[in-house]
């Protein structure tokens, strides 16, 4: 019968505090922080300040198993912030200067916004795979579990834990409290976890941490850099769309921007250069029309077919952040990833090419921008990152008009939910106004008949949009890109996740 290594860890409050990357909150605590709370407990419980010695063979075999599936209390992110004021890390260079006679040093202080995670149960199991011979963890075991039984904290010094290792059956583990988290191939929660190589690089970090005050000043001590990022999925969590980013970039390295309102005209410029690269060198194996359907996003026979979306950014994440288009997504469904990794390979380096002709202004007609890829970064991550509550940036165009009546807006939104493969229950709430405060509204005209708002397709001028507001039942927090209603190939219905520090 399968077997696996437990390592359990018991909140003795019912909060956590630790952050992941982004300074987002991190739930559940990742196998990394796990490991190193294991190492700082392996010192303390054998005294070894300086170097492991006791525990090392046993963290060595532990830092190269498989990744661990992770049983995990249900918990929710505090709405209340707390606001905090914390020391900079300058205190030893003020020391340095007050040693100097220099007393106009002080230290200075920043303030930090807090919102713990709330737990509804104590325990955190991670559960290690075992092979059917698994005398190695025989081994180890009585290290493991006297290191794990040291464990005091885990996540900041107020989330006071308890911990444990054991090995258990699988059906000991099928009856674990808690929610499923296991790894996936994208998509769900970015968690960091030990690989082999991981504790001498933690002993290292000590060393360093240990020796930077030196004669000669202060030295930094450089960051953990031996570990790897995981994708973790909930089992209810919805799968994550694939996508590609890039920016815009003018011939001399410079960012490129573009009016939000036009928006669409970076959409529509992007995806004529994908239909010409793919009637050029299509993926192998397409039928004949996949140009004119998924790439061109025409509809064959009148029937319903998949299409990359073409997804211009506008920028978010502060409320005095400029909110010109710098960013541009492609986003296929689950299932998709060898097509857009295709389509993106070859769009990379393409220089944008106007169709109507009033797409740039002079300078810039004479110098477009060009395709280079990016990684996630603070203001993409606001537009994929799982979260329970999603709000519109760009208007959602519905599939029909309202006639002003309430009842039948509602019926659209559910329509338009549906038909954008939303089948988690949620309540939403519209309004003509975004929750993003530079956002455009959903109005086509302003009060005196002028043209307002995002320039729309001619094809969709006629039907309602709303700004929208999504929330998800139960907390659950569903991962993006997440578009909505009958413009979301270019760009249109483009939810995101309100950065809680700045409000926008």
């Amino acid at each position: 019968m399968p077997s696996f290594l437990c390592l359990t860890v018991r909140f003795l409050q019912p909060f956590f505090h630790g952050r992941r990357d982004g300074n987002e909150p991190e739930w559940p605590p990742s196998p990394l922080r796990v490991f190193q709370a294991l190492v700082a407990a392996a010192s303390g419980r054998w005294n070894e300040r300086i170097e492991l010695a006791r525990a090392n063979p046993a963290l060595l075999w532990l830092e190269t198993q498989p990744i661990p599936e992770i049983v995990a209390a249900e918990a929710v992110v505090s709405s209340v912030k707390c606001l905090f004021y914390v020391p900079d890390n300058t205190g030893d260079l003020v020391v340095s200067a007050w040693k100097k006679g220099d007393t106009t040093k002080t230290v200075k202080r920043t303030d930090k916004v807090v919102r713990p995670t709330h737990l509804a149960d104590d325990a955190v199991h991670y559960l290690y795979a075992l092979p059917q011979d698994h005398s190695d963890v025989d081994t180890h075991l009585a290290v493991l579990k006297a290191a794990a039984r040291s464990i005091t904290h885990l996540g900041w010094g107020t989330d006071i834990a308890v911990g444990d290792a054991t090995v258990i059956t699988a059906d000991e583990a099928e009856r674990l409290s808690g929610r499923r988290w296991r790894p996936a191939t994208s998509g769900g929660t970015q968690l960091r976890a030990p690989l082999a190589g991981t504790l001498s690089d933690v002993s290292r970090k000590h060393a360093d941490f240990l020796g930077r005050m030196t004669d000669g000043g202060f030295l930094p001590v450089p960051p953990l850099k031996e570990f790897r990022i995981l994708s973790y999925r909930r089992d209810d969590d919805t799968q994550q769309r694939p996508y590609r980013v890039f920016e815009f970039r003018k011939t001399d390295g410079s960012r490129f921007s573009y009016h939000q309102r036009k928006l669409i005209h970076l959409a529509g410029m992007v995806r004529h250069l994908a239909i010409k690269a793919m009637e050029v060198s299509p993926p192998n194996g397409v039928p004949d029309y996949w140009v004119d359907t998924y790439i061109a996003g025409h509809e064959k026979n009148g029937a319903q077919h998949r299409q990359l979306s073409y997804l211009p950014l506008p920028s978010i994440g502060h409320v005095h952040t400029d909110p010109s288009v710098r960013r541009f997504m492609l986003a296929a469904s689950p299932g998709e990833e060898t097509w857009l990794d295709h389509v993106a390979r070859r769009l990379a380096g393409q220089v944008l090419q106007p169709e109507r002709g009033d797409e740039f202004s002079e300078n810039d007609r004479n110098d477009p921008p060009m395709l280079v890829p990016m990684q996630q970064d603070n203001v993409t991550r606001l537009y994929t990152q799982p979260v329970h509550t999603w709000h519109s940036v760009t208007p959602v165009i519905l599939p029909g008009h309202d006639d002003h009546n309430p009842a039948k807006t509602r019926k659209l939104i559910e329509k338009a939910l549906a038909q954008s493969s939303i089948e988690q229950p949620c309540s939403f709430e519209w309004s003509q106004f975004s929750r993003f405060p530079k956002s455009l509204s959903a109005h086509k005209y302003d009060k005196d008949k002028k043209p307002t708002g995002y320039i729309r397709p001619d094809h969709l001028l006629t039907q309602t949009a709303v700004h929208l507001t999504l929330r998800f039942n139960d907390g659950l927090n569903i991962p993006g890109p997440l578009v909505i209603g009958a413009g979301r190939h270019c760009g249109f219905g483009l939810m995101a996740s309100i950065h809680e520090d700045t409000g926008g």
